[in-house]
């Protein structure tokens, strides 16, 4: 028996079969680097200067409260975090987003605000 050659549409067959389309890998590196984005966007939508400010306004009420939580800022591995620690024990009850500090300070100002119109 004598093979002379393999027949085209067999060869064309098994190539489409066999090839891996490049498209596809295209579309998830562009995915990829649109959610790589919107996270850093995520994360601009602040600044160290706004987080610190975040942090002496929840200290400052929490005070005025007398509530015995103390909020700190840490960098851990490149990600900012807020410790929510307690002041008499001196341990970490909680970790909290940036985002999340910046909605609670605002929150907690506009409580204080509402009872009190001016510090003495």
């Amino acid at each position: 028996m004598r093979v002379e050659g393999v027949d085209p549409l067999i060869l064309n067959q098994v190539q489409s079969q066999t090839q891996k389309p490049t498209v596809q890998d295209a579309k998830k590196i562009n995915v990829d680097s649109e959610q790589e984005k919107r996270r850093q966007e995520g994360q601009a939508g602040y600044s160290q200067g706004d987080l610190d400010q975040s942090v002496a306004r929840l200290n400052a009420a929490t005070e005025l409260f007398n509530i015995k939580l103390r909020f700190k800022l840490d960098h851990e591995k490149g990600e900012i975090y807020v410790l929510v620690i307690d002041a008499k024990e001196g341990k970490i009850i909680r970790r909290i987003p940036p985002e999340n500090v910046l909605k609670v300070a605002s929150q907690m100002q506009q409580l204080v605000g509402l009872l009190l119109d001016e510090l003495i």
